[in-house]
């Protein structure tokens, strides 16, 4: 009889006489999975079997059972707890990305959004992988570390064609043999080879998918050749594969911006939130301060490759595997988005209804409809020559966004295994990876502006009413004189301009860019060896190893680099769009610019929404900002130099803009890259694991068993981080001598700078002298890391199991980068213990957001215990209750320290990650129910179905308001609400699948709803007035049908978001009371995605 072992659950060794053939489920099963998958060209080896092969059972199924059968196997022969997808499962529903397909798992969800911390950015596959309520989740290929040069810690399942995968295995109670680095658990892609089939398979798809609202199709197509041979010196196996994937998809959003209390008045016929004659004050109420609207339009793209080499010796006592794996995502976007400046809103006098208009609110003292209007602040223009006085006095200022994003994700993983069997008890695994990748990001926008009123309708529960309309424009109304001749009486929006598509009505207001360049690539060796002991009674084998991996980024990762072109308060008034434009301050030659173009958003939410533009366009950029980024630029300096015109680089002596200046034209890049000294940040991280394991199997009376594994281990990291301390060349910010002489003389009181002494002024020039000091840091930690995974059979399909494993999961890159950039000094004023100013008292500080590459990793005790009921062969019901208690979690602190520089000390306001010293808890459970309605009739036979439910609550564990994607981001990285009472970010406290199907002949059918509950998105939006963001509980149903032509041909229909779902958004504010309250956000609305399909395999 052969003797089997098993090495993690990825490398089998085997000393056998026996064909490959001799598996739980036969050669037909595997061939008929390649015809219906995606392509599912073949049914995955169980590599989890402890018992013999030879002794399982000959069963010949096909179609969607064998593979539910065989993930089935899967979870009920593993010596860990786990959950299985086969490529059956991803090809069956329309999931185009592993992302998506992962949320069919227990446990498992998704986000909807491209990053937590901005919610203003749709996902329409679904980004952002949770496991039982964590984002601590590893991700592997085949057993082997999944490596990204991204600025997180692993790789981003959407980036991985889930055509070139046989399987996934999501672990939650990890083996000491197991990679470490998942506390939520470990996901594991497992590519095809070519001893999966008996011999030549050719296979392929060919699809078209078709978005219903951005009206636009696009292909998906893939082909795999495999075949083996046997020959003198062994069997001889080769396999390729390709696959090509595009998507296009749109997604339109509309919301309520900035709730905030405010005093209602009233005088019994009309309601308002500022005092106006014969009204009396009266309760607190939360009212917005604008409102937004956007679409959104995505292009995606997937390449991926992959290709495998295997031999046997024909004894069977060596065998080789070589792989290689490559995956090339690539995503662009663009918006147009008209936003409320809610921010310019609050500081020129807050929002209000519009004069002679009321507003209403609910019970609960949230605003309900209304007309919104403020005024708009100090007017630069209104000092000008009679009749170019045209900024309004009274609009809310709105954005006009064009922005565009391009990002590129291309990893290329190689490897190599030989596993060694010198005897029936003995097995040893040798296995080396090299990985590469690069990532390469660009963000860049540029913002118009214009003055409206929006009127506001909540709606109760559905879509918002919302309308831009013109500004009252005067107050009061309406406005006296000729207008453009005098400061109460602006042209804005008057005669022959009373159009939004008027150039006249829009200025430039500002720019940013923002660039990432990385790239890392790590190598690892591994060794393992396994003794096992067949003739004991009780320990089966003993398994040791160990694994040295050396991984070297460098992060090129620039601010978000935003900054004004023009603006109404400054230099005479904004640069308006029908201004011309010569490159020279108050210059009076050159043209208009020509660059923009009207945008109107039709079909807008599909109709069901009404057009807050009512017919009136809004001029937006009409270039594209990332594919003609020189264009691009060129435009923004245009307008830049127009209104604050030009400097002199003090490093290299270069004329730069005087305000905002590209990424690539600031001043103290690094030669000839785009990147400040500070941005760039190599990290590199030696890490050295050892581990044992062992195995042991008892059968007692009446069917029962009990088998399990105890491990125990071992790793130590050594980390260096190169980094700089950088501080800004920008001596000229601080108040020159002569403006504090001059202000003195004109009898002005001293502010600022002004109030300290010549020498004090002198130090803070002295300060920002454009320093570059290295930082290097070197960080080495170790854990213990033990493990205990106990099974026990009672017979009848009924076992029950118990875990227990020690995790680790590293800091983010993006926390980790050695970064500590001075961008400037400022004189802040002083408060008293009452918060009130002290009137000529200032101190003189910096605020700093730093990486901190000491972080050490997060860790966690896990408990499990499981009970599952296994009645037929695809037929299960499995209970599992979890418990985790976590160390280290990453969040940040805020302190205040000093810091020297060029002789000059002053006070820094610092924000960094740090690792809290407390403990979290997260606790749930897991509900999983899958059945083969066979007994039933006729055609009804082939009814099935697959139903999950989870629960999961947590408590205590600490949240971090910093992005490891965005660390330069206003306001000290500080909540509006600290979050204490909130559950952690990402975690749904019930999550619920369910999967009819039904398999009718060459018919199958099936369809899937997911639901989750409502969960915290983000702790802080990355926008004012940075509120906590819950997403709404959200559903999806997804459905496909396929027929079998031929035994070799199959064709399909696909469909997703069938019942055209909306995600819904709301912030947690303050209200009047100092209480929490949860008001409305946004609303999206995304394609419902149809695709056509044919597959074949010869």
């Amino acid at each position: 009889m052969p003797v089997v072992t098993t090495f993690s659950r990825d490398v089998r060794l085997t000393n056998h006489n026996a064909p490959w053939l001799r598996l739980g489920v036969s050669t037909l099963a595997l061939v008929a999975s390649a015809i219906i998958a995606t392509p599912a060209f073949a049914q995955d080896t169980d590599t989890n079997e402890v018992a013999d092969p030879s002794n399982a059972p000959e069963i010949v199924v096909t179609g969607f059972r064998a593979a539910l059968q065989s993930a089935q196997g899967r979870k009920e022969n593993a010596d860990t707890v786990i959950d299985s997808i086969t490529a059956e499962d991803i090809g069956a529903l329309p999931d185009r990305s592993v992302t998506e397909a992962l949320q069919r798992i227990p446990g498992v969800t998704i986000n909807r959004f491209s990053a937590g911390v901005d919610p203003d950015h749709f996902s329409v596959e679904g980004s952002g992988v949770t496991i039982r309520g964590l984002s601590y989740v590893g991700s592997r290929f085949n057993g082997r570390d999944a490596f990204s040069a991204g600025n997180g810690s692993g790789l981003s399942f959407a980036d991985v064609p889930s055509e070139l995968l046989a399987g996934v295995d999501v672990y939650k109670t990890p083996s000491a043999d197991l990679i470490e680095g998942g506390i939520g658990g470990i996901v594991n892609l497992r590519t095809r080879l070519p001893f999966d089939q008996s011999g030549l398979l050719v296979a392929g798809s060919l699809e078209l998918n078709y978005g219903d609202f951005v009206k636009k199709s696009a292909p998906t197509f893939s082909g795999l050749i495999s075949n083996r041979w046997s020959t003198g010196i062994g069997e001889i196996g080769l396999l390729a594969s390709a696959s090509y994937s595009q998507l296009y998809s749109q997604a339109d959003r509309i919301g309520i911006s900035s709730f905030r209390p405010r005093t209602t008045y009233s005088d019994g016929t009309r309601t308002d939130v500022v005092p106006f004659a014969g009204a009396t004050a009266g309760p607190s109420a939360l009212f917005p301060r604008g409102a937004v609207l956007g679409r959104q339009n995505f292009n995606r793209e997937r390449y991926g490759y992959s290709a495998a080499a295997q031999w046997e010796s024909n004894d069977g006592t060596l065998a080789a595997t070589f792989q290689f794996l490559r995956s090339d995502a690539r995503q662009a976007w663009s918006e147009n988005t008209i936003e409320i400046a809610t921010d310019n809103v609050s500081n020129n006098g807050d929002s209000r209804a519009v004069a002679g208009t009321s507003l209403e609110f609910d019970d609960s003292g949230v605003f309900e409809n209304g007309v919104i209007t403020g005024p708009t602040g100090w007017r630069a223009d209104q000092q000008n020559a009679t009749g170019d006085i045209r900024t309004p006095i009274l609009g809310l200022q709105s954005n006009n966004i064009r922005r565009d994003h391009y990002e590129r994700i291309k990893t290329t993983d190689y490897s190599a295994n030989l596993r060694w069997t010198p005897s029936e008890n003995l097995a040893i695994n040798l296995d080396y990876q090299h990985v590469d990748s690069k990532s390469d990001v660009e963000d860049n926008t540029l913002w118009g502006s214009t003055y409206q009123d929006a009127m506001i309708d909540l709606n109760g529960h559905g879509l918002p009413f919302v309308q831009f309309i013109p500004p009252q424009n005067c107050d009061p109304a309406p406005c006296q004189g000729n207008p453009g001749f005098a400061a109460n009486s602006p042209s804005y929006f008057t005669g022959s301009h009373q159009s939004f598509t008027d150039p006249f009505n829009s200025f430039y207001r500002s720019a940013m860019d923002h660039l990432e360049q990385s790239d890392g690539s790590e190598d690892a060796f591994r060794v393992d060896a396994e003794l096992s002991f067949p003739d004991s009674g009780f320990l089966k084998s003993l398994q040791v190893g160990g694994r040295y991996a050396d991984t070297e980024q460098t992060a090129r990762f620039s601010i978000y680099n935003w900054g004004v072109l023009s603006e109404q308060w400054g230099n005479g008034g904004p640069a308006w769009f029908d201004d011309n434009v010569d490159n020279v301050t108050g210059g009076n030659g050159g043209a208009p610019l020509p660059g923009y173009e009207e945008v109107f958003y039709p079909n807008f939410f599909r109709g069901a929404a009404n057009n807050p533009i009512a017919g009136q366009g809004r001029l937006f950029y009409s270039g594209n900002t990332v594919k003609d980024r020189a264009a691009y630029i060129a435009y923004a300096n245009a307008i830049a130099r127009e209104w604050q015109g030009t400097t002199t680089c003090g490093i290299d002596g270069r004329t730069i803009n005087a305000g905002w200046n590209s990424l690539a034209d600031r001043c103290g890049n690094v030669a000839g890259t785009p990147f400040q000294p500070g941005e760039i940040n190599p990290q590199q991280n030696k890490n050295l694991a050892l581990y044992g394991m062992i195995k042991f199997d008892s059968e007692f009376g009446s069917g029962m068993r009990f088998t399990g594994n105890v491990g125990l281990r071992y790793t130590r990291t050594k980390r260096t981080s190169q980094g700089f301390q950088q501080f800004a060349n920008n001596p000229t910010s601080i108040t020159s001598e002569q403006a504090c002489i001059d202000a003195a003389n004109a009898g002005q009181p001293a502010t600022g700078f002004c109030t300290f002494t010549p020498a004090v002024r002198q130090q803070a020039r002295n300060y920002l002298n454009g320093a570059l000091l290295p930082i290097d840091a070197k960080t080495n930690y170790d854990y213990f890391l033990p493990s205990v995974n106990l099974k026990l059979e009672v017979g009848g399909g009924l076992q029950f199991r118990a875990g227990y494993f020690k995790g680790v999961f590293a800091p983010p890159f993006g926390f980790s980068r050695n970064y500590f950039n001075v961008t400037g000094l400022s004189a802040n004023q002083n408060v008293d213990s009452s918060g009130a100013a002290i009137p000529g008292s200032f101190t003189i500080q910096s605020t700093v957001t730093a990486g901190n590459p000491n972080l050490l990793p997060t860790t966690s005790d896990n408990f499990d215990l499981t009970a599952e009921y296994y009645f037929s062969k695809v037929g299960q019901v499995t209970l599992s209750m979890f418990h985790k208690r976590l160390h280290n979690v990453v969040t940040n602190a805020t302190v205040s320290t000093d810091l020297t520089n060029n002789g000059a000390t002053f006070p820094v306001v610092l924000t960094t990650a740090i690792n809290s010293p407390d403990t979290g808890k997260v606790t749930g459970a897991e509900v999983s129910y899958q059945q083969v309605f066979d007994f039933l009739p006729g055609p009804l036979s082939g009814l099935g179905l697959q139903a999950t439910y989870t629960y999961v609550k947590s408590s205590g564990v600490p949240q971090t308001t910093l992005s490891a994607t965005d660390p330069d981001v206003a306001a000290g990285r500080q909540s509006a609400i600290s979050g204490d009472s909130f559950p952690l970010q990402g975690l749904s406290k019930h999550t619920i699948n369910i999967t009819p199907f039904i398999d009718i002949g060459p018919l199958s059918l099936r369809a899937s709803y997911n639901w989750r509950s409502r969960y915290l998105l983000t702790i802080r939006d990355v926008i004012t007035p940075f509120d906590p963001i819950f997403q709404r509980a959200y559903g999806q149903l997804d459905a496909s049908a396929t027929v079998t032509v031929t035994d070799q041909f199959k064709l399909g229909i696909q469909a997703v978001n069938i019942l055209n779902s909306q995600t819904k958004t709301e912030a947690a504010v303050l209200n009047g009371a100092g209480d929490i309250q949860y008001v409305p956000r946004q609303w999206y609305m995304s394609d419902r995605r149809f695709t056509i399909l044919a597959r074949f395999t010869f």
